[in-house]
């Protein structure tokens, strides 16, 4: 269960803000919903999809349902629990995008400055035209570009046929192995490879939030682990959040797993990821090349995108400063109208790795069809999920906060935390 700490952090956080959409009935009883999670939980657990869950749901800042289920590792009899730490993967995103932002208010970087501005290195890019033709950049990207995915860039696992070969070749990494490359490396590498496309006339899910974190180390001159921690971290009594682990808390971590069949599907078991693997990634028919041993690398790069960890409470308090318009505890990270600005989609109809139904803000995936998305979640709901199995979601209409952690990689950001989260808001 949650802690008495946050219990009574989060109560604090409670203030009055601007009205929203219409929230959605949520006319069960909180009885009747939390008995469809429990149920939820224990067939994902008990039907072995993953070895353990943890979910904490904040409605209003309090604690609504707060449950941990399974294990921490394979073979042990270890209960999993709200204290583990987490390879927080993609959630990391949303973090560096409020890091950026608070430079943003600052003044120190503009949303339209060019990206070489800071990092020379991608001062004269080319771009892979669909027949194979490379072409000049028409401009370099901006940071606005960088925050909604429109940069230009790719993943090596989303698998784009026009890139990854350049990609692989270039060994660019996705910010989660090679925990030997810097950052000052990797942004050589990802500047020497072609764009997918014009900044700015497309959307394709990438690495530009490991750029924008170089873009941060360069302003501040000071890791971007450094940054995060005093201008969000120590403000909002967060301690977990971390980038290069100490081995003194190693053992707080959960393991990490993969599912034990390609598919992707739920209940066909998992296996242990203990080194470097590639493992297989369903969505596009990549492949994620995963070290979960990365986390502990003292040389390893602060991955923007996907390099932090944390626990579940501490992701949870960052989560209610966004809806409380970036304010907790009196304590003040972002002003209301950037958080505003923030979580408005600002990638129109383009479509996005979420599928129809989703857009893209200035740092998260959010609903603007709800049918089409086939989600409960109200229009305006944002959020992300990370690799290594995790999903976060943020319901202003509702006043609802919600975390769903896993360490099970590839199907834990989707398959199962969407089954938590969409039974949430409905009972039967």
């Amino acid at each position: 269960m949650i802690s008495r700490r946050l219990v009574i952090g989060l109560l604090g956080a409670v203030t009055a803000f601007a009205l929203y959409a219409t929230p959605v009935a949520l006319a069960f009883s909180p009885e009747a919903r939390n008995a469809k999670l429990d149920e939820t939980l224990r067939g994902l657990v008990e039907g072995r999809s993953t070895p353990g869950i943890v979910v904490l749901i904040l409605q209003d800042g309090r604690p609504v349902y707060s449950r941990s289920v399974g294990v921490r590792e394979v073979g042990s009899a270890a209960p999993i629990g709200e204290n583990d730490m987490f390879r927080l993967a993609s959630m990391t995103k949303a973090v560096t995008s409020v890091a950026a932002m608070i430079l943003v208010e600052q003044g120190q970087i503009g949303l339209d400055d060019p990206v070489s501005r800071f990092l020379i290195e991608f001062a004269n890019l080319r771009v892979r035209e669909p027949d194979g033709t490379e072409v000049p950049a028409s401009r370099p990207p901006t940071i606005r570009e960088l925050l909604t995915h429109t940069a230009g860039f790719s993943y090596n696992f989303v698998n784009n046929p026009r890139l990854v070969d350049a990609y692989r070749e270039a060994r660019v990494t996705d910010g989660l192995d090679q925990p030997e490359v810097t950052t000052a490396e990797a942004m050589r590498r990802l500047a020497s490879v072609p764009l997918g496309y014009q900044p700015g006339t497309s959307w394709e899910y990438s690495l530009a939030t490991d750029v924008l974190g170089a873009v941060i180390e360069k302003v501040t001159g000071s890791s971007l682990e450094a940054f995060v921690t005093e201008r969000i971290a120590k403000p909002l009594q967060i301690k977990s959040f971390v980038f290069n682990v100490p081995e003194a808390i190693r053992s707080s971590f959960v393991q990490v797993t993969r599912p034990a069949q390609v598919t992707g599907a739920l209940g066909t078991g998992y296996v242990p990821v203990v080194e470097p693997e590639a493992v297989p990634f369903p969505p596009t028919k990549g492949t994620a090349n995963l070290d979960p041993n990365r986390a502990f690398a003292p040389t390893a790069y602060n991955s923007g995108g996907a390099g932090m960890s944390g626990t579940i409470g501490d992701y949870a308090r960052f989560l209610q400063m966004l809806l409380n318009e970036g304010e907790l505890d009196g304590v003040r990270v972002l002003r209301a109208e950037t958080v505003r600005q923030m979580t408005q989609n600002a990638t129109g109809d383009m479509r996005t790795i979420r599928g129809p139904g989703w857009g893209f803000t200035l740092g998260f995936g959010i609903v603007t069809d709800p049918a089409a998305a086939k989600s409960r979640l109200p229009a305006g709901s944002y959020g992300w999920g990370g690799i290594y199995g995790t999903q976060f979601w943020i319901d202003p209409a509702n006043r609802v906060v919600g975390l769903v952690l896993t360490q099970t990689a590839i199907i834990g950001s989707g398959p199962i935390a969407n089954l938590v989260r969409e039974a949430f808001y409905r009972a039967d």
